[in-house]
């Protein structure tokens, strides 16, 4: 009996835990199909791409860039090969271990790449880096067991044919930023991008638009099938109007020196020579600048990025007289018969303390229009210029380019200053005195003009009066067909200035090439008549180094130099303007530059005897 009833007791237990079993059972299959409806219905899309992106991928096929030609369709800029690698995190079983391996082979930065893998979406391919080599590739691919989740792409990467005459034309690129990324919708990290020169200005142009493949991969992200592509379409040619053989010339002469070179068509001003001293070598950017480069050229006194003839802005000195002279004749205010004395000095009044010098002390005596032209007598210009008055000067300096943008299509160009009353008042605060009036009418004092701005002065009253927008690109070149579209000239602003004054001011700046006491006359040339004005800007007061010899000069304490010139002069069309930082005398530096180009470009067919 007793064990009857225990009998019945353990059955009755094991009945009620295999309730409690089926129950459980029950409740986890209900469990797993609740999951498995959630799956297969609310998540079926998303877990699908998933599956296939694991299986299926899409690979970006990197477009050409555009290239780089000059006006005689020399090849500036144009691509080579260059290999990227890529990771793919989610093929990658130990991100951290993979890229201490990596770094043992390649040059890389390991905190940028696991910040662009953290912001990474799925199945994204991450740069590590650009311009692998030949062996580093070989035995990548070699090893590729020990390195999952890499993959090679060719992207293509700038060559040059010379990495530094064109450095500030052609400009350096680099990666793009984290806030780019985000704002630019057609560049991925480590995707290059403009960042001076054309291949700024003109970088909608120059890239291309980039295609996709469509691949099969297998476990380990490797590429086993190509099932599909859409092909890239290359960027667009950019053809400048430089020429590459008078570009070269410049860069022989210029040696060491500080400074810039311009040379313009006056026919539409088309941009032949475009030269900054010193240059930089835009192969330090190939595949990518290092830190420690970056900080050089971020920190030498000389300022290699800067480019001269469009961002460095200098007192203009004596240069600044053509225009003078020009806004004189056409107002009345002289004619070339028109005479002042000079005996090396000028007071606004006869009772101011303040005395305005010439750059000769003993005087020039009696001086007319061409003399003074010729020789540069500053007092013969400092009555000019009080007797016109500083709005007339500030109005044609205006119109003729001084004090605003030249709209060249190049990016950073400054406006530099060519002062009036309006700005005085509000930039100092102060009213405007008589004695400023003559300091502007030599080019010294407040104003500041950059090299370009002066060859555009220059080039716009010798052929009349049209002031055009500096071209530098003359057309946009498609790749395939080669057609080009041409960017026509375009006038900015239009004043007429007569032919006889034109005549007249050539007369005075060829006396100064070709005449006895002329300043110019170290830029003549035996094949071409040139007309040419020297200038010699102040740095620093005349007090500090008037009793210093030359040579004592702190080098930053030494007059800029200057020199421009407008030939042929029977028929002005070529202007050029040479800029020495710190280089003393114009006559003496920048002249005989000027002249060794023009004979240059005599050689080269664009002018000859007359």
């Amino acid at each position: 009996m007793l064990f009857s009833s225990l009998k019945d007791d353990v059955m009755n237990y094991f009945k009620n835990r295999g309730k409690y079993s089926v129950l459980v059972v029950f409740l986890l299959c209900c469990l797993l199909l609740c999951k498995l409806l959630y799956f297969q219905i609310f998540r079926y899309e998303e877990l699908y791409a998933l599956s296939e992106k694991n299986r299926i991928r899409v690979m970006r096929v990197r477009a050409d860039r555009g290239v780089i030609k000059e006006r005689n369709g020399v090849l500036l800029v144009k691509n080579s090969p260059g290999y990227e690698l890529e990771i793919i995190k989610e093929d990658i079983k130990n991100v951290g271990l993979l890229l201490d391996n990596l770094s043992s082979i390649i040059t890389m930065d390991k905190s940028k790449v696991m910040r662009r893998l953290k912001r990474s979406y799925l199945y994204e391919p991450v740069k590590v880096t650009r311009g692998l080599n030949f062996e580093q590739i070989s035995y990548l691919m070699e090893h590729s067991a020990q390195y999952p989740g890499v993959q090679f792409v060719v992207d293509p990467m700038r060559s040059y044919l010379d990495g530094s005459i064109f450095s500030h034309i052609i400009g350096y690129m680099q990666e793009v930023n984290e806030k780019e990324v985000e704002e630019l919708s057609d560049y991925q990290a480590g995707d290059i991008i403009g960042r001076s020169g054309i291949e700024k200005q003109f970088e909608e142009v120059l890239r291309g638009k980039d295609g996709s493949r469509w691949v099969e991969v297998d476990s380990v992200g490797r590429v086993t099938e190509i099932l599909s592509e859409t092909a890239s379409v290359p960027g667009n040619n950019v053809i400048l109007t430089i020429d590459y053989r008078l570009q070269q010339f410049i860069d022989t002469i210029m040696e060491e020196r500080q400074g810039s070179v311009v040379v313009l068509d006056g026919t539409d001003n088309s941009v032949l020579a475009l030269y900054s001293a010193p240059t930089y070598d835009l192969n330090m950017f190939n595949p990518f600048i290092t830190s420690e480069n970056w900080q050089k050229l971020l920190n030498n006194p000389k300022k290699p990025l800067l480019n001269r003839p469009i961002e460095g802005a200098y007192p203009p000195g004596s240069v600044f007289k053509i225009l003078a002279a020009v806004a004189g004749l056409m107002e009345n205010t002289v004619t070339p018969e028109t005479r002042f004395f000079c005996n090396g000095s000028f007071r606004v009044s006869p009772r101011s303390n303040i005395v305005h010098s010439c750059w000769k002390k003993t005087g020039h005596g009696e001086v007319a229009l061409l003399r003074g032209l010729s020789e540069s007598c500053d007092v013969y210009f400092y009555n000019l210029g009080y007797t016109l008055g500083i709005d007339k000067l500030h109005e044609y300096s205006n119109k003729f380019s001084l004090g605003r943008l030249t709209g060249i299509s190049l990016p950073n160009e400054k406006s530099g200053i060519f002062p009036s009353k309006e700005w005085k008042l509000r930039a100092l605060k102060e009213p405007w005195y008589p004695g400023e009036t003559v300091n502007i009418s030599i080019g010294q004092g407040y104003t500041t003009v950059t090299p370009l701005q002066i060859a555009v002065m220059v080039s716009s009253i010798f052929n009349g009066g049209n002031v055009y927008r500096p071209r530098i690109v003359d057309a946009i070149e498609d790749p395939f067909t080669e057609s080009r579209t041409v960017i026509p000239p375009e006038i900015s602003v239009t004043v007429t200035v007569p032919k006889h004054i034109r005549d007249i001011v050539m007369r005075g700046i060829v006396m100064a090439v070709e005449g006895g006491g002329g300043t110019s006359w170290r830029a003549r040339s035996s094949g071409v008549r040139l007309g040419g004005k020297t200038g010699t800007a102040q740095v620093v007061s005349l007090k500090r180094t008037e009793n210093m010899r030359e040579a004592d000069i702190p080098e930053h304490w030494r007059d800029h130099s200057w020199f421009t010139g407008i030939y042929p002069a029977e028929k002005p069309r070529y202007t050029i303007v040479v800029m020495i930082e710190h280089g003393g005398s114009g006559g003496r530096i920048s002249a005989p530059l000027a002249g060794a180009i023009v004979n240059k470009m005599l050689d080269l067919g664009y002018v000859g005897n007359n």
